[in-house]
């Protein structure tokens, strides 16, 4: 019943960010490789470059519109006393919020990279498997700490369009807090791949940046802790 209500609750905001970036995803890579001679595998490669540039921000501006909610957003319009009345915790009650959050985060970035896989395979270009696998490696393994800020904004903060738009802002401040004092941590680099492409062949190194993506998930870990404290401490 809860994963039910989860689904319900993110149903609209998933479908619409799924359509949206597999079409454009799909829709760019096709229109775009057109235009790119065979023998230019180079460019054909910078081409997914940056395709994943362009996946990445609408994947996070979607993974954070998916961790808006619960609880205290249902405690600010008035519809939290079913919820609470459930016979189970507030824990468990964000546990599978989160839960859900994150398969469809997964998704959001599995399905746009299949897309892209088989639409450049119907046309003679095939891309290289661990191509595909690392950048759907590094925009969720490395990004799912903007899900997990997210759900800690939404814990902390009340308002349907008050959280949201902190939640955007600390996206948007810490890329240019880390960009430029602090790049080597920049989250967002790393989840373009631009800590991880050759930039004479475009291509993902074979070695992954996995210390930057389990500090990444590290953190998310933290942040999923501490919210769901917050929640468990909050009155309702």
């Amino acid at each position: 019943m809860l994963w039910y209500k989860a689904w319900l609750e993110t149903r609209a905001r998933f479908l619409a960010s799924l359509a949206t970036l597999t079409l454009f995803s799909g829709i760019f890579v096709h229109h775009a490789q057109a235009l790119v001679r065979p023998e230019w595998k180079t460019d054909f490669y910078r081409l997914l470059f940056v395709n994943q540039q362009f996946l990445v921000i609408m994947w996070v501006l979607s993974v954070v519109l998916l961790g808006m909610g619960g609880i205290v957003r249902e405690k600010a319009v008035g519809t939290s006393s079913l919820t609470l009345a459930l016979p189970v915790s507030r824990a468990h009650l964000l546990g599978v919020r989160v839960g859900m959050g994150v398969l469809q985060a997964s998704a959001l970035g599995v399905v746009p990279w299949v897309a892209v896989f088989f639409l450049s395979s119907l046309a003679k270009r095939p891309i290289l498997i661990n191509q595909v696998f690392s950048y759907v490696l590094l925009l969720v393994g490395g990004g799912l700490v903007y899900f997990a800020m997210a759900v800690l904004v939404s814990s902390l903060v009340a308002g349907e369009y008050t959280a949201p738009a902190l939640a955007f802002g600390v996206v948007l401040l810490g890329a240019i807090v880390f960009d430029s004092w602090l790049r080597q941590f920049n989250v967002w680099r790393l989840v373009t791949g631009d800590f991880s492409i050759d930039r004479s062949t475009y291509l993902l190194s074979a070695h992954l940046p996995w210390t930057g993506i389990l500090a990444s998930l590290s953190v998310a870990v933290l942040m999923l802790a501490v919210s769901i404290i917050v929640v468990q401490e909050r009155e309702f």
